[in-house]
C-alpha cells in the first residue's frame, strides 16, 4: 500500500510541487513499504528524514541529466526550474 500511494502521490503532485519533491516522496514512501514487506521497522523520524535526503540526492540528478543532457522538459517548481 505505500507503495502505491507514493506512485500516486508522485503522478498527482508532479506538476504541483515539481519532478524532485515529487519523486523524493515517492521515494520515501516507497522505501517504507518494502521495508515492512521485508518485516522490517519501518522507521521512525530519522530513518525517514534519511530516506528523504537520499530521494533527493536521486531525483536532482536525474532531473539535471533529463533536462540539461537530454533537453526533456520536465515540471519543475522555481522559475529557474531546478526544483
Amino acid at each position: 500500500a505505500w507503495v502505491a500511494v507514493g506512485v500516486i502521490a508522485n503522478a498527482s503532485l508532479i506538476t504541483t510541487i515539481g519532478f524532485v519533491l515529487s519523486c523524493t516522496l515517492c521515494y520515501t514512501l516507497a522505501v517504507r513499504g518494502l521495508r515492512l514487506s521485508e518485516g522490517r521497522a519501518g522507521g521512525g523520524v530519522r530513518r525517514t528524514f534519511v530516506d528523504a535526503v537520499t530521494g533527493v540526492l536521486i531525483s536532482a540528478p536525474v532531473y539535471w541529466v533529463f533536462t540539461k543532457l537530454l533537453a526533456v522538459n520536465l515540471p519543475g517548481i522555481s522559475a529557474s526550474g531546478w526544483i
